[in-house]
């Protein structure tokens, strides 16, 4: 891994927030600590899987929905979800997906960040 991607990374993995990348089949590409730990397996177990393989499939289902909804639109969403972790804590967070581009202007797939929140009311 070079100097760049190294430092991207370091960033990445300074924030409380779960960041996560996926390509537009739904395979995983990359994610930060916080993910991880949402995961809970470590980045080189779950880069190529789908949230199909990670998480319960009416929980996958719901990821999925929510990114098809994004990338027809082309636009950010976001949207409010409990999630929980493996050690069986749940949370409540704020998701914002949006379109992944790359240095040429395509989309690559969707970006995700989740954000701890109060639960709804």
């Amino acid at each position: 891994m070079d100097v760049a991607n190294n430092a991207m990374l370091s960033v990445l993995d300074s924030m409380p927030d779960v960041i996560f990348y996926k390509d537009l089949a739904g395979v995983y590409s990359g994610g930060n600590s916080a993910w991880e730990k949402l995961v809970g397996k470590p980045r080189s177990e779950v880069i190529g899987k789908t949230d199909f393989d990670l998480f319960p499939h009416d929980v996958a289902a719901s990821f999925s929905a929510y990114d098809q909804a994004m990338l027809e639109s082309g636009l950010p969403r976001k949207n409010a979800e409990m999630l929980t972790y493996p050690d069986g804590h749940t949370v409540w967070v704020e998701t914002t997906k949006m379109p992944w581009f790359g240095s040429d202007g395509e989309v690559l797939g969707v970006l995700g960040t989740c954000r701890e929140i109060a639960a709804p009311e």
